[in-house]
């Protein structure tokens, strides 16, 4: 297999990353009721916080094993916790800092919340970032999973040919440790492309890992 080992145009691919990282806080459980018509529901509220983690995105080399192409430390706030229209969140900034220096320190902020039900009540969890908008899929008590299509130029940085396509399913499950909510996140990749030499190549692998805990 022909791969790509370079970095080239690191901001595209970056974004591409951020955007599955923003739904990667907040635990909001969904026992708690409204004081009033107006006001923000207490799921909203909790989450308020300060999250801190680390992250590494992998591609695969020659032989196709995933290998890390890239690991970044960074502090995600949330705060503002409002009611705008069919929507109940919390304003986020996270600041990020890269491994090696590979891009500078950035900060990208965004929305993360609910939408509101006729009744009042919550319905899908959100998040949303540069005016792109993400549904999140409950799958039980702490456990949350979303899709959505692979960026081409993500897939490139990541060391693949330039005609793969693909899908992305992110994981996100929210554990307490030693007493620190905490919040494990994977996403798995699923991708194909034709290959001049072998064909037709399909892979499925791990292709981002890391967590955030809540201070």
């Amino acid at each position: 297999m022909r791969v790509n080992t370079g970095v080239p145009g690191l901001v595209v691919p970056l974004i591409a990353i951020l955007l599955f990282l923003v739904a990667s806080f907040g635990s909001a459980k969904l026992s708690a009721a409204q004081s009033g018509d107006n006001a923000v529901p207490t799921q909203v509220q909790d989450l308020v916080g300060t999250y801190v983690g680390t992250w590494s995105s992998f591609g695969i080399d020659e032989t196709g094993r995933a290998v890390k192409r890239f690991a970044w430390a960074d502090t995600m706030i949330a705060g503002d916790p409002v009611i705008s229209g069919e929507r109940a969140f919390v304003t986020t900034s996270d600041r990020m800092t890269f491994e090696g220096g590979v891009a500078p320190p950035m900060t990208i902020p965004g929305t993360e919340g609910f939408f509101l039900n006729e009744d009042g009540s919550l319905g899908d969890r959100f998040f949303e970032m540069y005016g792109q908008t993400y549904r999140m899929q409950k799958l039980g008590e702490n456990s949350w999973a979303y899709t959505m299509p692979a960026s081409p130029h993500e897939l490139t940085w990541l060391g693949f040919p330039a005609d793969v396509q693909g899908a992305h399913v992110l994981l996100k499950v929210v554990t307490h440790e030693g007493g620190i909510e905490t919040h494990r996140v994977s996403r798995v990749s699923t991708l194909s492309w034709t290959d001049a030499d072998a064909g037709e190549q399909c892979v499925q692998y791990t292709s981002l890992q890391g967590y955030h805990r809540k201070n």
